[in-house]
């Protein structure tokens, strides 16, 4: 097992108003990997980034396998 991502999610409402964010945790070391598979299933109104790394640790105790992510 290897490090994960964490992948902040911005979805910016689309009758206006504050940008509702969202984490993701996902268990995959590369970054830009890691934004595909969160945004594969975000809509056109969500921007998707790698904020930084998931320690292998912690990617351990959310039973993540290769490729899974989890919602925090």
């Amino acid at each position: 097992m290897a490090n994960g991502q964490v992948v902040l999610v911005t979805t910016e409402p689309l009758g206006g108003g504050s940008p509702v964010r969202s984490v993701y945790y996902v268990a995959e070391q590369d970054p830009a990997k890691a934004e595909a598979i969160i945004a594969a299933m975000m809509a056109p109104n969500e921007r998707v980034e790698a904020w930084g790394a998931l320690p292998e640790v912690a990617v351990k105790a959310l039973g993540l396998k290769p490729g899974d992510f989890t919602r925090g």
